[in-house]
């Protein structure tokens, strides 16, 4: 697929937010693919801050404890050995993304990314890693937070019942499908509820319901906005 049209690193960004499961990281990867470009999941920052919290046996009730650890350690994204697609991610040297979809993260890192602190230092990093561009950029505040400028924001949903199945796919908890929606729909009331950065569309976000389509379908669709987007902004540039 030819790359499309692409003037500066700035032009080189492409912002995905949405709720929990709504495909996200799927359909970013997958345009990143296509685009030639990396994928970056902000998400696994604030990972990496709660397993570095849980082995540290920080109580995350103290909001301000987690945030001084967070702002001491060193944490460091690298391309990924094997695809260079990706980026991995590193905790004062230790490689964290091995134990990022332990139980125990999974089921805290909500309440690590609601302390606001920990927000605006993992933000600051995330914008300095997006200045070198040519990013697909995930997560649930880049198009309103990280990213503002970014020239093509896309806002991924899918209905409650549709993300609820596919987390519970992803988490091999097909047996469990009330509980699972159950939980969704509390993690969509923390997202959207949170003081620091609450998970909201831009206005400029171009919606994008996935609820009845499939991988490759919502790939395509996402792919359309970005060329439809990045044209125009050539365009207007010719005409400038």
């Amino acid at each position: 697929m030819a790359n499309p049209n692409c003037h500066s690193l700035v032009t080189c960004l492409v912002a995905i937010d949405g709720p929990v499961a709504s495909g996200k990281t799927a359909v970013g990867r997958a345009l990143a693919q296509r685009l030639g470009w990396r994928l970056f999941d902000t998400g696994v920052m604030y990972r990496a801050a709660t397993w570095h919290a849980l082995r540290n046996q920080v109580h995350l009730d103290e909001a301000e404890s987690v945030a001084e650890l967070i702002r001491e350690a060193e944490i460091v994204l690298r391309p990924n050995g094997a695809s260079g697609a990706e980026l991995d991610i590193f905790v004062n040297g230790d490689p964290a993304t091995p134990h990022l979809r332990q139980p125990a993260v999974e089921s805290a890192v909500p309440v690590v990314a609601a302390i606001a602190e920990v927000r605006e230092l993992l933000v600051a990093q995330q914008q300095r890693q997006s200045a070198q561009g040519r990013l697909v950029v995930v997560g649930r505040d880049i198009g309103t937070v990280v990213l503002p400028d970014a020239p093509v924001k896309i806002f991924l949903t899918a209905s409650e019942e549709v993300r609820a199945q596919r987390r519970a796919i992803q988490t091999n908890q097909e047996s469990e499908s009330e509980a699972v929606l159950r939980a969704t729909r509390q993690r969509d009331r923390r997202d959207r509820g949170r003081a620091a950065s609450p998970l909201v569309a831009a206005d400029d976000a171009v919606t994008l319901d996935t609820s009845e389509l499939s991988l490759d379908e919502s790939v395509d669709a996402a792919e359309q906005i970005i060329r439809d987007r990045l044209d125009a902004l050539g365009h207007a540039g010719e005409t400038s």
